[in-house]
């Protein structure tokens, strides 16, 4: 199931020498979550305004789309996605 989220969050990351954003983990509500995975990235212009977009797993097999506005370099949990549950 996914949920809408739109909250700001800390995002650690690695930066390329050619520029690539690679977030490594991120705190929300106080927990941090180590990113194991990276799925999908693509960006947004909206005028001068730039959006970077990517979709991280966890170890747990969360999913999170994470964005950077560039113009202010705040990151922003965008949606979630629960882990579908064994049964």
């Amino acid at each position: 199931m996914m949920k809408t989220i739109n909250e700001p969050v800390s995002v650690e990351a690695r930066f390329d020498k050619e520029g690539t954003i690679t977030p490594t983990a991120f705190t929300w509500q106080g927990k941090t979550y180590p990113i194991s995975d990276l799925g999908r990235r693509w960006t947004e212009t909206n005028g001068p305004h730039h959006l970077y977009h990517c979709l991280v797993m966890t170890p747990t097999g969360e999913t999170f789309e994470l964005c950077l506005d560039t113009s202010t370099l705040q990151w922003r949990i965008v949606r979630a996605w629960e882990r579908p549950k064994m049964v």
